[in-house]
């Protein structure tokens, strides 16, 4: 019969049909050793109580299987099984700094060395970061962020994080200041797409923990190049390490329109539209306060005032939270733009929301409009010049026609996804019914009042923006 002493540096709940729910662990001992330990569905429970991550307890009587599969989270060649009669014991709680913490070199990743059946820890400074995309894994829409590592050696390492990992390091990201952004990533997965790898976090099994206070992180800092490399906020990769699906093939198996054609479709579809930017619509504002939580919109809720209350208690308001039933949630601005566009056929509305509109504007909503409080924020009637910029700007839109759009003539369209990359604009405009986009002309940067465009394709009229918008001057 074995006995241990052992630290939970890692707990979380599994799902399959095969086996129903179970609990599944890491153990460490002393010596740093590793081993995963699994409970099956009929013994959850009966032991789940008893385990948190971060708990030492222990643990004997219990068996022992070898360890196969391709997510091995330790190298322990077997893994532990919990018995109806295995026994635990509380004990002296091990080390806070155990905390089973062994990055893998980088160089070991990429050039195969590491096994992609084990999973490894991984750390290093975030130097590249694209805008969080949605992605449909299974039928539902997944965010996704692809990243740039890099070590003490400056060996960079390409990382993909799905999920609330995605989101959460966009949010960090957002509020970083000037400071360095480290990441640590536990039990990451390595991809293999052709011949380049990556590493991604894997289901429930990951972690991931942006500038931890670990002794293991300052020690990394240390070590970094004094280069003060910034962050670059970048276009995501159009070959995806993880899917191998191109933007280019995306955008490729879905039909194109124009927006004349998007304004006569009677039925829900995705389409690509070639269009240019020619205003951005602020009569209902261009960002709104959402739950640093959970991304939600916030709602305003009035203060209850009585006959003798004063303005300032009658007119008060605070700020709550639907979906975390929270009354003092942490705030946190993005973008909602409402962007007129149009093509030689018409002109119609794109709504984006923050990831979108992260991926053209490349600046956190914050750092335009100031850090929130819980009083109403002061922001300029005037459009900040990164949004005003945008005018006269030519993308590749994926959109959303939905019943609202044709059944009530709702003239506004979600924006699914953005190319803004200029050489797949080219292409896309020489395919197909590219007849109608049209370009801001360059004629001059001294020009104020009215400005003309001029189509992407020969042979289409010539609109003037000021008969469509009232818009201030380009330059």
């Amino acid at each position: 019969m074995w006995k241990i002493r052992v630290k939970v540096i890692r707990l979380w709940k599994q799902y399959s049909a095969a086996v129903g729910e179970t609990i599944e662990m890491v153990f460490v001992d002393a010596m740093g050793d590793k081993i995963h330990a699994s409970t099956k569905k009929e013994l959850v429970s009966q032991f789940g109580p008893f385990f948190s991550q971060g708990c030492s307890k222990i643990l004997f009587n219990f068996s022992l299987t070898p360890s196969c599969g391709s997510y091995w989270t330790t190298n322990h060649p077997y893994k532990i099984g919990f018995l109806s009669t295995t026994r635990l014991r509380k004990c002296e709680d091990l080390p806070d700094n155990l905390s089973g913490l062994q990055p893998v070199p980088y160089r070991s990743i990429l050039d195969g060395t590491h096994h992609p059946d084990f999973l490894c820890d991984v750390i290093g400074q975030i130097v590249e970061v694209s805008h969080v995309e949605m992605v449909s894994v299974n039928g539902k829409d997944t965010p996704k962020i692809s990243l740039e590592l890099r070590d003490s050696n400056d060996d960079r390492l390409p990382m993909v994080l799905w999920g609330r990992f995605a989101v959460d390091v966009n949010d960090v990201i957002q509020l970083r200041s000037e400071q360095i952004v480290i990441c640590v990533l536990r039990f990451g997965k390595i991809k293999v797409w052709k011949e380049d790898r990556s590493i991604s976090n894997a289901y429930n099994v990951s972690d991931v923990s942006l500038n931890p206070s670990m002794a293991e992180v300052d020690a990394f800092i240390q070590l970094l190049p004094k280069d003060a490399i910034p962050l670059a906020i970048v276009d995501h990769k159009s070959q995806s390490l993880t899917s191998g699906v191109s933007d280019n093939e995306t955008f490729r198996n879905t039909p194109r329109k124009t927006i004349a054609q998007v304004l006569e479709t009677k039925q829900v579809q995705k389409c690509i539209v070639l269009c240019t930017i020619a205003g951005v619509d602020s009569d209902m504002g261009w960002y709104y306060l959402s739950c640093k939580a959970c991304a939600k919109k916030l709602l305003t809720v009035p203060h209850d005032g009585g006959d003798d209350a004063t303005d300032e208690e009658l007119f008060g308001y605070s700020y709550y939270c639907v979906k975390c039933k929270n009354h003092e949630p942490k705030i946190l601005p993005r973008y909602e733009l409402h962007l007129n566009v149009l093509d030689s056929t018409s002109s119609t509305k794109l709504m984006l929301f923050d990831n979108h509109a992260m991926q053209l504007i490349n600046k956190p909503c914050i750092e335009l409009t100031g850090h929130p409080s819980k009083d109403e924020m002061n922001v300029s009637d005037v459009l900040p010049h990164p949004l005003t910029s945008l005018i006269g700007k030519t993308y590749l839109f994926k959109i959303g026609i939905e019943r609202d759009n044709y059944v009530y003539k709702h003239d506004t369209f979600k924006v699914m996804k953005i190319v803004t990359n200029q050489e797949m604009i080219e292409e896309f405009s020489d395919i197909g019914s590219a007849k109608g986009s049209l370009m801001l002309g360059e004629s001059s940067s001294q020009h104020s009042g009215s400005f003309a465009l001029t189509p992407a394709k020969r042979g289409a009229p010539i609109i003037n923006l000021e008969e469509h918008f009232d818009q201030n001057s380009v330059t």
